[in-house]
């Protein structure tokens, strides 16, 4: 008898040891969810906030690196252009030096062209059936003739502006007279020849300008 109520006490104290823990430990599981639930405000972190800042600082730098490319853009556009401005100024001035090369010369050559017209007009018609002075007139002839399809071949073109309007470019006004029959700025009178080198002057036509009145 002794024994079965030992045995039953023994029991009943192991079965009451046993409560025991397990009321602990479900104590302590329910104070580990009640700190899990219960955070600090500011402690917690919010995945969405964090993702807008990165996507505004994202953003930014984008917008810095945009516009960093724009300017070298405009760099490199404006580096091109100059750089063809100075190939096509390189090429016009190539061009003309090889065009007026010869202006130079040409200007050398007018006076040459100039005294044998002078030779030419020296020798009155009337006298022109000498055989002495037919043979040198034609002999001067053909050398001015000559000379000018040279100055033709070189475009190298003489100008004589009579009856046309005065352009300071082209002509040089000697004298000015007044003439109620003609149009003021007209050119009435041609002293000296013009020559004109592709399209340049190279010495300007001398003459008499009929003036206002």
């Amino acid at each position: 008898m002794h024994t079965i109520v030992r045995v039953a006490r023994s029991r009943l104290a192991y079965q009451n040891v046993i409560c025991s823990r397990v009321s602990k430990l479900s104590s302590q599981s329910a104070e580990s969810e009640t700190t899990e639930k219960v955070v600090p405000e500011g402690d917690a972190e919010d995945p969405l906030a964090l993702k807008d800042v990165e996507i505004a600082a994202l953003q930014a730098k984008l917008a810095t690196e945009k516009e960093l490319l724009t300017d070298l853009k405009n760099k490199y556009l404006r580096a091109l252009a100059d750089g063809e401005n100075v190939r096509n100024r390189a090429k016009k001035e190539l061009e003309n030096s090889k065009i007026f090369s010869i202006q130079s010369f040409a200007k050398d050559m007018l006076p040459v062209s100039d005294v044998l017209e002078k030779a030419l007009e020296s020798v009155p018609e009337s006298e022109r059936s000498s055989k002495v002075l037919a043979n040198l007139y034609e002999g001067v002839s053909l050398t001015h003739s000559q000379l000018h399809q040279v100055f033709k071949r070189h475009n190298l073109v003489k100008i004589i502006p009579l009856g046309e309007e005065f352009d300071p470019v082209y002509h040089e006004a000697m004298f000015q007279v007044p003439d109620p029959t003609q149009t003021p700025g007209t050119v009435m009178n041609v002293i000296q020849s013009g020559y004109v080198l592709h399209s340049r002057s190279i010495r300007s036509a001398k003459v008499g300008v009929v003036k206002e009145t």
